[in-house]
């Protein structure tokens, strides 16, 4: 039985072979023209053309609380069919990236890869009497990249069965094995991954069986503080990013931030949380009026005089958290969050009208609005401005 230090080692291992860092990127997205398996996603990788990539973007927009679920809804069609046009598409690449920093997908994330990969690996490890961590840390691998059992029945066929020549030579030789097949594969790409076998061949060579750490796989130190979980902060909220027009256009609620403080500044710009071409000239323009280098670009300097930056917020929550901000709330792609969404939310349910306390301004909250300024004789346009303000006291 592994302990829990021991299971991270052997999924670290494997997360930096995939996307080159030991807690896995959950936002790396990848296609490489030569990858058999298209698009690639997430914190070990899973594929579009296996099919387990559906499985994950379902997972993610079923979850409760999950930012993107309304970007990428349109999208699980397209994936269950396995489209190959999905894998040269800017606009899913930008979304996928920016919900990798949401904690739901990273939770998700998380119980997927345990879910499809790693209690397979405990089956097929416990199938064949492995009970070592770098043993499980190897049938991982071949879990995730594929080809397990292939090789498994080759290492059979040649050296004979674990039972007989004993866990630490039969994995050694499954290695050596793997390691041929990959160095003589017709795909170039895979002849490029045996280093995950001289990885593993290194570890062997140090008798590092049961991954004491520190180890090193690719470079990079394995021990204890670099396993443990990282903080994350939500995809809503990136106070310290650099904001600047980029394809695809970044997205997210500071960037919402940024824009709502154009509209207290007189500028009229939608507060949707996608900093494109429009956005960026409405920076410029503020920029050069406060005789700021107006290169579009919102760094430290641009935040501060915008009163967007992370001190500047928490003063703003503090002194007036009950106020919803000035600038129109209206069904937007993507969808308007935050706690003036929720506030607003909150006042529509006072009134009798049902809709959720959900912080996000989608379908449902504007088709309450919009009942809820016909009951009052307001233009029921869905868009809360000044009058629906005042209707509802906020």
């Amino acid at each position: 039985m592994l302990t829990s230090l021991q299971k991270q080692a052997a999924k670290a291992i494997v997360n930096a072979f995939e996307t080159g860092t030991l807690q896995g990127d959950y936002g790396n997205v990848t296609f490489l023209p030569t990858d058999p398996g298209g698009l690639t996603y997430g914190r070990s990788q899973t594929t579009l053309n296996s099919g387990n990539l559906a499985l994950l973007i379902h997972a993610y927009v079923k979850a409760p609380g999950a930012i993107y679920a309304n970007e990428l809804r349109p999208y699980l069609g397209r994936f269950d069919a396995q489209d190959q046009s999905l894998n040269r598409d800017r606009t899913l690449r930008g979304i996928l990236q920016e919900a990798g920093n949401d904690p739901v997908m990273r939770t998700t994330q998380d119980e997927f890869f345990n879910r499809v990969y790693w209690e397979p690996t405990i089956t097929s490890a416990n199938y064949i009497g492995i009970k070592t961590a770098l043993g499980m840390a190897v049938v991982y691998d071949g879990r995730i990249h594929g080809s397990w059992h292939m090789i498994r029945d080759r290492t059979i066929q040649n050296h004979g069965q674990l039972s007989a020549i004993g866990e630490q030579k039969w994995v050694a030789q499954y290695v050596a094995t793997r390691r041929n097949w990959l160095a003589n594969h017709s795909i170039e790409l895979l002849r490029r991954t045996v280093y995950r076998m001289d990885t593993f061949n290194q570890l062997i060579a140090e008798g590092n069986w049961d991954l004491k750490l520190p180890f090193f796989v690719r470079g990079l130190r394995a021990d204890e503080a670099a396993l443990s979980p990282s903080l994350c902060i939500s995809a809503e909220i990136a106070p310290d990013r650099l904001l600047k027009l980029q394809t695809p256009y970044l997205r997210g609620e500071d960037i919402r931030q940024v824009q709502l403080a154009l509209n207290r500044a007189g500028f009229t710009v939608e507060a949707d949380g996608v900093f494109g071409p429009g956005t960026a000239e409405l920076v410029k323009q503020w920029q050069a009026q406060q005789g700021l280098t107006a290169d579009g670009v919102v760094g430290a300097a641009t935040r501060s005089a915008l009163g967007v930056d992370g001190e500047a917020l928490e003063a703003t929550a503090t002194t007036a958290p009950t106020s919803l901000d000035t600038a129109l709330l209206k069904l937007t792609n993507p969808p308007q969050r935050g706690n003036e969404v929720r506030a607003l939310q909150a006042a529509l349910r006072q009134k009798g009208i049902r809709v959720g306390t959900d912080g996000v301004f989608g379908p449902d909250t504007d088709r309450a609005v919009k009942e809820y300024q016909q009951s009052q004789g307001l233009a029921a346009d869905g868009i809360v401005g000044p009058a629906t303000r005042r209707s509802l006291g906020l």
